[in-house]
């Protein structure tokens, strides 16, 4: 798992583009960053797989209604770093005296 300091755009558009490219038997580099997901047939169901995923990855939770089939590539990876950005962060440790 990666933290959200660790996140950016580009990170989550790659890894975006491998899940969707494994679930589609698709050669990544076909994948148009900025066409909606929606013109490579992904609907609701695996838009909730995705999302799924990427809280395994990042530990976004995306909103229930979140479809991620509406976005392209770069929209959904925008969309998690919003919504990291967004998450409280666990309280940070702090140093004994």
């Amino acid at each position: 798992m990666s933290t959200a300091q660790d996140i950016t755009p580009e990170l989550v558009t790659e890894r975006l583009r491998h899940v969707v490219a494994d679930l589609l038997e698709m050669n990544p580099a076909e994948l148009d960053p900025d066409v909606p997901l929606s013109a490579y047939g992904i609907d609701s169901m695996t838009s909730s797989v995705l999302a799924g995923d990427l809280e395994k990855w990042c530990g976004v939770q995306l909103p229930p209604d979140a479809s991620l089939g509406r976005l392209t590539l770069t929209e959904a990876a925008d969309e998690v770093v919003t919504a990291l950005a967004r998450a409280p962060r666990p309280p940070q440790p702090t140093k004994e005296r």
